[in-house]
């Protein structure tokens, strides 16, 4: 995998949309994002119920500062921050996982979708990135949705691979090929 030289932002996408990488004054935001779609991300992302305070946001922040990884990535529009999105890299150095979530004001805006995008393309390209994979809870019928546009084929179940506030939930593996990745126009 190639090196990254981390400008900020990472990514502009247009139209007022960026992705950057969070830095720890962007805890507070951050936090209260997490706090106002509580209800709604806890079903699906465990990490809900447990960032429970700003330094909880803070230590998150400075802990992806620290990795390699692009994680710890946010998805702002108009200068405020809307969701967070990352790429975790495989031990492999051809493989990542990506993960993203939004706010509920801004689904549907195709947001998530130029986010997620961006971050394949440049997996792809200057990352030299062969294979991204994700991870979906399976009843989470949005998203299995969403990732199959993206052009993520379904590869396979991990069953009871995450636990949530409902209890353990199978996860759907998906999967995408450099050579599968179609960027939007």
């Amino acid at each position: 995998m190639a090196a990254i030289a981390v400008s900020d932002p990472l990514l502009d996408l247009g139209n007022e949309l960026e992705v950057r990488v969070l830095q720890p004054d962007d805890a507070e935001e951050l936090f209260e994002r997490i706090v106002g779609e509580r209800e709604r991300l806890r079903r699906w992302m465990p990490w809900a119920d447990t960032t429970r305070s700003i330094d909880d946001a803070r230590s998150f922040i400075e802990h992806t500062r620290a990795t390699e990884d692009l994680d710890g990535l946010g998805i702002f529009v108009e200068g405020a921050l809307v969701g967070g999105i990352g790429l975790l890299f495989e031990g492999s150095g051809i493989d990542g996982e990506l993960g993203c979530w939004v706010v509920s004001s801004h689904e549907g805006r195709g947001v998530a979708a130029r986010a997620c995008g961006g971050l394949i393309e440049l997996a792809f390209g200057q990352l030299s990135l062969h294979r991204i994979s994700v991870l979906v809870a399976a009843d989470n019928l949005r998203s299995v949705a969403f990732v199959e546009r993206l052009g993520f084929t379904r590869e396979g179940l991990v069953r009871e691979g995450t636990r949530a506030d409902t209890g353990f939930q199978d996860l759907v593996l998906y999967g995408l090929l450099e050579q599968e990745w179609t960027p939007a126009p």
